[in-house]
């Protein structure tokens, strides 16, 4: 068994009128990240980073994307465009 690596880094961000929570963890020797609205997690396809602070900055770039390109909430929760 894999020994569990419990170490994330969270960060609250509201961009445009929107509330975001961005969570960086440590899986696999890497660090990866997950992006929250509402309670629902948001599809991304970033790759895992070396550290937590590019993790995290890689995922704030996700969201000033989707707010900026004006996409519904909805349309994001279920990965369509």
């Amino acid at each position: 068994m894999n020994d569990l690596d419990l170490t994330k880094r969270d960060m609250t961000l509201t961009y445009g009128d929107r509330t975001f929570a961005l969570r960086a963890y440590r899986e696999a020797g890497g660090w990866s990240s997950v992006v929250i609205e509402n309670k629902t997690p948001l599809r991304t396809a970033l790759t895992p980073a070396a550290d937590a602070a590019t993790c995290l900055a890689a995922a704030v770039q996700v969201v000033a994307a989707l707010v900026d390109s004006g996409r519904s909430r909805r349309a994001v929760a279920l990965g369509t465009r």
